[in-house]
């Protein structure tokens, strides 16, 4: 898992606008940050608190606030994002009405030295229609010196209503050198090859590349690279892959889904006749276009309306990963 980072990498605008506006006691008490999921959102959220809440005590109580606040723990504090369902040991998807009604008390406790309240949503794509509900109504009467940031990653999904009463700030990519920093400060021996890769693989997104970085998903690309032109339903290389992850949970097993998805849509594009070198910054279209030679559009076709078809059901009936992947090459004896 990867921490937030104390260090916030690029967004001066829009931190320098958030900042003179609470300065100025004209900023708003609900506040959208939308843009691509992985840019740097929640870096953004808990460094602009830190910011207020240091600037609005003296020098004395500085480490103490940056530590609460970094440590889920500042009293006036609190996020709400997606929690452990005890049950089923996973995730849950969505945020609960649940939750939002517990940030009541949160609001009608005293502040500490009159500081001002900070709740983060995170995301507020996983509200459902309850808890967007019972959102709305806290955005419609706020509390004084209370304020509201929702993340999205995806501003269509939430309710117009809620986007009505919020300002919204829109965050962009960072540059490939803000990228690069990023991902040195997190794992400093990361190869400049492999900063490309994951940089094209990302698409610009500095937390999903972590992530897939974590997760070995440079190799897993070489192998199946090595896969697709052996165009076999079964080989030493396959079994090695479905073995890997079939052990994966299911958010190691979607980022491996999403590889392959990357993989077979390039390849597409490529036998289209759609020049994708300008897309990419690594070596990728070098590869996906040798590639492109082994494989049609018939086989890249069938192969992702497997996926497509069959996606839904391995995750909502815990089906057998490694089955699943093996199934995923099995079409190249069908064709």
């Amino acid at each position: 898992m990867i921490d937030i980072s104390k260090n916030l990498i690029g967004f001066d605008h829009n931190l320098n606008i958030i900042k003179n506006n609470f300065n100025n006691k004209s900023l708003p008490n609900s506040l959208i940050f939308y843009g691509n999921k992985g840019i740097g959102k929640i870096t953004f959220c808990y460094s602009l608190i830190n910011n207020l809440f240091n600037e609005l005590n003296n020098k004395d109580s500085i480490i103490n606030h940056t530590n609460l606040v970094y440590n889920n723990s500042h009293p006036n504090l609190r996020i709400l994002k997606n929690e452990f369902d005890e049950k089923t040991k996973k995730i849950k998807n969505l945020i609960a009405i649940d939750q939002i009604r517990e940030i009541e008390l949160f609001l009608n406790q005293s502040s500490i030295n009159n500081l001002p309240k900070f709740i983060i949503i995170d995301s507020a794509d996983d509200l459902n229609i309850f808890s967007s509900n019972a959102l709305l109504k806290k955005l419609e009467e706020p509390k004084v010196n209370t304020y509201f940031f929702l993340i999205t990653h995806q501003i269509s999904s939430l309710l117009p209503t809620i986007r009505s009463r919020c300002i919204k700030f829109k965050f962009q990519n960072p540059t490939f050198q803000q990228f690069k920093i990023i991902l040195l400060q997190n794992y400093n021996s990361i190869d400049p090859s492999t900063i490309d890769f994951l940089y094209d693989f990302s698409k610009g997104s500095p937390g999903l590349a972590l992530k897939y970085y974590f997760e070995n998903i440079n190799e897993i690309f070489h192998l199946l690279i090595e896969i697709f032109k052996e165009k076999k339903s079964l080989s030493s290389n396959i079994l090695e892959l479905s073995n890997n992850v079939g052990a994966y949970n299911n958010e190691q097993f979607k980022i491996f889904l999403t590889l392959i998805r990357f993989v077979l849509i390039n390849i597409s594009k490529i036998n289209l006749g759609i020049n994708i070198q300008q897309l990419f910054i690594s070596d990728v279209s070098k590869l996906l276009n040798e590639l492109a030679q082994y494989l049609n559009n018939k086989i890249t076709l069938s192969i992702l309306d497997y996926l497509n078809n069959n996606e839904k059901d391995l995750f909502t009936f815990n089906l057998d990963k490694k089955i699943f992947s093996l199934n995923i090459f099995s079409t190249f004896s069908k064709i």
